[in-house]
């Protein structure tokens, strides 16, 4: 008993100390949800959509809410509307314009590999740097190592066009700064610029016919061109007919896409898998070596960057080869099947929830658990004296123990949440009332609180064993089945259920036994039983005692 109540205030101060605790959802913190669904051109909605389309569309809507830093996002689905409940967020168009717009797929070619987008500790260090390597060459402030590269290229330039036989070769530094650009020092100063410009496009600022700076899911870094077009003509999700994950013959996962014929499909893709093939400096240039790479780009992602091993493919001959395991090879798979076909959602509902009526709630439900936790315990206390002391010590200890359990998860906590954890107060005490009146039925019967203790509580506990387990039972389900803040009330008296057969042995058993061990617990009278409710022979026996008592007096 000690050690688990220990234990709880241990993990307690550590979660305090850490700062850690539960994160406060959309009802309780305020924000904004919105109902999303499908919908044709014409702005009909769309019934029979398919679940791995509806799927793909939730897990680009997570990335998306991710990626801004969104507190304990919920985005899920009932039927073929999709829900997204962002807590703490307070403007709808905002959060609309953010869920809501149609994902793209494009293809673009690489056209270079960054280093790692610097933290912000390294990129402190980094300006140092720079700086230092500045002032050491000599560069005037506002002079970067690109500028002279630059100064220097056009020197060269110019001198070719001047003697083009190459019979004259110019000596030292061709830069009006007169720095040496194959020394260590300018090579390492052109090193740290790069890696301070290196950052990653913003979302918003993502447009289709510039450059930009995108990661695959590994943080890799891509400078990526255009998305590749020919005319009026742009290689998008739209020239895909079809896509499948599945294993090559030597056993590695692979993709294979399938292009719309026509010189809107694969035509498209063949010019530019021609360019890459051939290393076109001025569109898809060849990369460490290699042929050029052309990357699969959904909504501000990198997908995939392979290489074009060939100058053109037949539509349904296409194979994407990389490092793959099954999982990203059927999420790319997927994506390219529904790139050709991006959902269209269009905002049904969409509503804002203020951080005061939120606020309101959870001291409504913290309110309405207190009544009812003290008008328990002051029933328990009456009706079974010191017993209800340990079951309130029972009780806390699954408290402290959830309150760090759900800190360390990041749980959200919702008004449905709230409200399973008061019911779970019931579920504690319908426990303590199962071991207490199976002591008290023994003692009635001639027992003595000593002698019965254990038996009596090791019997309960297979009672409550039976009772929690179909509580649980009927929590897992309703979490399976249902969706939103009925979840939570799921999970949270789930969670509740389980800390529950936790503290009934390791701390309403052992405390129990204790007590009927102690000088004061043994007396039936300690337990609330009458001594008129006790058997006769019992009674004659404790009434004999205490006269007994007082004729000595």
């Amino acid at each position: 008993m000690l050690v688990a109540m220990g234990l709880a205030v241990v993990l307690l101060v550590v979660t305090l100390a850490f700062g850690r605790s539960p994160t406060l959802g959309l009802d309780l913190q305020g924000g904004v949800s919105v109902n999303l669904q499908p919908v044709d051109e014409s702005g009909e909605v769309l019934d029979d959509v398919s679940n791995e389309s509806l799927d793909e569309a939730i897990g680009i809507i997570r990335n998306r809410v991710d990626a801004v830093g969104v507190t304990e996002p919920e985005v899920s689905r009932q039927g073929s509307t999709i829900t997204v409940q962002l807590p703490g967020a307070t403007d709808q168009q905002d959060v609309i314009d953010l869920v809501g717009t149609t994902a793209r797929l494009r293809f673009r070619p690489v056209l270079g590999l960054l280093p790692p987008e610097p933290t912000e500790e390294e990129r402190a260090e980094l300006e140092q740097t720079a700086e230092e390597l500045r002032t050491q060459l000599g560069l005037p402030e506002g002079v970067s190592a690109q500028d002279v590269l630059d100064e220097e290229l056009a020197a060269a330039q110019a001198a070719l066009e001047a003697d083009p036989e190459g019979t004259s070769t110019p000596e030292g530094p061709q830069n009006s700064y007169g720095v040496d650009v194959q020394s260590s020092e300018f090579q390492e100063l052109a090193a740290a610029e790069t890696q301070l410009e290196t950052q990653v496009t913003p979302r918003d600022e993502i447009e289709a016919d510039q450059e930009v700076v995108l990661a695959d899911s590994n943080g890799v870094l891509y400078r990526l061109g255009p998305t590749f077009s020919s005319g009026d003509r742009v290689l998008e999700g739209e020239a895909v007919e079809d896509a499948t994950a599945g294993l090559d013959q030597s056993g590695q996962w692979v993709v294979n896409p399938v292009f719309k014929g026509g010189e809107d499909g694969i035509d498209l893709f063949n010019e530019a898998a021609t360019a890459c093939y051939n290393g076109d400096p001025q569109v898809c240039p060849a990369q460490q070596g290699t042929r050029g790479q052309l990357a699969i780009v959904l909504d501000g992602e990198v997908l995939t960057a392979p290489s074009i091993n060939e100058a053109t493919f037949a539509r349904d001959q296409i194979q994407i080869s990389g490092s793959f395991d099954q999982e990203s090879a059927q999420a790319v798979a997927v994506a390219l099947r529904y790139g050709s076909l991006p959902l269209n959602l269009e905002p049904q509902q969409a509503e804002t929830v203020s951080a005061t009526l939120g606020e309101g709630a959870l001291q409504a439900g913290i309110i309405a658990g207190l009544i009812g936790l003290v008008a328990v315990f002051v029933y328990m206390f009456a009706y079974y004296r010191l017993l209800a002391a340990v079951s309130l010590v029972s009780l806390t200890t699954s408290a402290l123990l959830l309150w760090s359990a759900m800190s360390w998860l990041g749980a959200t906590v919702t008004l449905a949440g709230v409200v399973g954890l008061v019911v779970s107060i019931g579920v504690a005490i319908d426990s303590s009332v199962v071991s207490f009146e199976g002591i008290k039925e023994d003692v009635r019967n001639g027992s003595t609180v000593r002698s019965v203790a254990e038996r009596s509580m090791t019997r309960s506990y297979s009672t409550i064993v039976k009772a929690d387990t179909s509580s649980l039972i009927g929590a897992a389900v309703l979490y399976w089945l249902s969706v939103g803040p009925v979840r939570g009330f799921a999970f949270y008296l789930g969670a509740a259920t389980l800390l529950d057969l936790f503290s009934a042995y390791f701390v309403l058993r052992p405390g129990v036994m204790a007590l009927s061990r102690s000088g004061r617990g043994s007396s039936p009278k300690s337990l609330g039983i009458p001594i008129d409710d006790l058997a006769d022979p019992v009674r004659e026996k404790l009434t004999a005692a205490a006269r007994g008592a007082v004729k000595e007096a």
